[in-house]
């Protein structure tokens, strides 16, 4: 005899990057499995799995080859409090006297910080106007793994949509024309291009613990999935 269907919830939110409305459903247990395994695993496989759940628990609605990465930082979040729960226990270590201090984080607190600041247009000189695009999840992920390497030039130039000067807009070069027009840059200009990155829109909570062990007042703030338990 067939056992009955279970009805899944679907839940809606909305897009930190465009203000669009979307639908979700929490993960099964099947795919919760999948996630624990790949938690045992490198960053890539995390990042992949991650990707996939989302996909998947938006109704493949989202074209994952576009999606801004705090976008899907965002929706897992959301999917992870209506799926396992909407608290963590994470620990962070006391600044006074190093003890480790265990406490349980309200993820549904999270939210999305933008920089007042920000842009995605960056005025290079007088004449020349760069366009950048939001990295997508696996690209931020190689960002903040290399930011300090010579790599960066390489994943920088990547997340460059479009140049504009006052006659032409270039949309259509190579990568090897790219990575030469910005290691032409002078080091204020090359400074923009990284300050695009520093300043777009995170997620971010700000926590605050006392330590049970000398008293001391704590506080942090998280930002990106590598710093919640997911």
């Amino acid at each position: 005899m067939a056992l009955p269907k279970l009805e899944t919830p679907t839940y809606e939110l909305t897009l930190p990057s465009s203000g669009e409305k979307i639908k979700y459903r929490p993960f099964l247990v099947r795919e919760y499995k999948i996630l624990l395994t790949a938690l045992e695993s490198d960053n890539e496989e995390i990042q992949r799995v991650i990707t996939e759940l989302v996909d998947i628990c938006t109704f493949n609605k989202l074209n994952m080859e576009e999606i801004a990465n705090f976008d899907v930082e965002y929706i897992f979040l959301n999917m992870r409090a209506k799926s396992i729960g909407e608290t963590a226990n994470l620990s962070l270590q006391c600044n006074n006297c190093e003890n480790k201090i265990s406490f349980d984080l309200d993820i549904t607190k999270a939210e999305i910080k933008k920089d007042k600041e920000h842009s995605s247009k960056l005025n290079i000189t007088d004449k020349i106007m760069i366009e950048m695009r939001y990295p997508k999840f696996e690209e931020m992920l190689e960002i903040y793994q290399n930011f300090k390497s010579d790599k960066i030039v390489d994943l920088l130039c990547k997340c460059i949509k479009a140049i504009y000067t006052e006659e032409k807009i270039y949309d259509d070069y190579t990568t090897e024309e790219l990575t030469e027009f910005v290691n032409g840059f002078s080091k204020t200009q090359f400074g923009m291009l990284e300050n695009f990155f520093v300043t777009m829109p995170k997620v971010v909570q700000h926590v605050e613990q006392d330590c049970p062990s000398c008293g001391a007042h704590n506080e942090l703030t998280l930002e990106g999935l590598q710093n919640f338990f997911v």
